[in-house]
């Protein structure tokens, strides 16, 4: 059974779906209609753009959705059992296994981009990659710090992402260290995606994602927040809403995917990233990015 898997932020690049733009005409008519819908030219910034303006939420986010859908609608013999996306590739997922149209995808993405972006800017926040601990040991010791310090993204194992106040990641850091974590590494983020403090993004997004039609999917979708299969629209967007301040908890959607049967992960979108954390959460899984047609 294929597991066709989506990424998030982070796996931009400068240069990102230029070619796809140039030689095959249904990502030409895409692209060219994303930037009308967006008002303002994001295929600029895919294709011209430095690192840094790559890096800015409001373009990450659109950008790495728009590469991502035009990779599964190009790909050869895309025929997913079921499909996961980390983060914000859960949108990416969820629009080519059917269940919303990719134009009400990419309004949903960059107005999740800019709510996250505004949350970020109300109170300091930050995140920080952690090495080297069993997840139970960090969950227990960001416990003491209340909401202001959670664990964030359960990546693979010996890898999670914490995430809350400037202070408290850095308490935190000191606490994992002494528990034995190989490293704590402060991430070049704008704020605790993820946690709490992603709150009024959360409120923001609900009201946008209850007004958008979402259909039953062609196949099942592990979320994030729960780590389970889903194709029921209702069930879907109020895990949709969920994900902003809750954990995306990936090494347990790997984990249920091949519990459910998966033997080959497809990585569709920028990057390699997902294929690497897939290996390490299962060394036996077949891992590969999708062929275009």
């Amino acid at each position: 059974m294929k597991a066709y898997i989506f990424p998030g932020q982070g796996s931009q690049f400068p240069g990102m779906a230029k070619d796809l733009y140039t030689n095959f005409p249904l990502a030409k008519q895409i692209i060219d209609e994303a930037d009308a819908i967006l008002g303002f030219s994001l295929s600029a910034v895919m294709f011209e753009g430095t690192e840094e303006e790559l890096k800015q939420t409001k373009v990450t986010q659109p950008a790495i959705y728009l590469h991502s859908i035009l990779i599964a609608k190009l790909g050869k013999d895309f025929a997913p059992s079921m499909v996961a996306g980390h983060s914000l590739g859960e949108f990416s997922a969820l629009v080519s296994a059917g269940g919303l149209s990719w134009q009400d995808g990419l309004r949903l993405v960059y107005q999740r981009a800019l709510a996250m972006q505004k949350a970020c800017e109300i109170e300091p926040s930050t995140m920080a990659a952690v090495l080297g601990l069993p997840d139970a040991t960090i969950e227990e010791i960001c416990k003491a710090y209340g909401p202001s310090v959670v664990a964030a993204n359960f990546n693979c194992p010996g890898q999670v992402v914490i995430s809350g106040s400037v202070e408290g990641i850095e308490a935190v850091g000191i606490q994992l260290k002494e528990a034995g974590a190989k490293r704590v590494l402060p991430l070049p983020v704008g704020g605790a995606f993820h946690s709490p403090f992603m709150e009024p993004a959360r409120v923001e997004l609900a009201a946008a994602i209850e007004a958008t039609e979402i259909v039953k999917p062609i196949c099942p979708i592990f979320q994030n927040v729960n780590a389970k299969p889903s194709q029921d629209p209702a069930e879907i967007k109020a895990n949709l809403i969920s994900q902003l301040t809750g954990a995306v908890r990936w090494t347990q959607s790997v984990e249920a995917m091949v519990a459910a049967g998966a033997t080959e992960f497809i990585e569709c979108g920028p990057g390699k990233v997902l294929q690497g954390l897939v290996r390490k959460i299962h060394a036996e899984a077949v891992v590969s990015s999708i062929e275009l047609a």
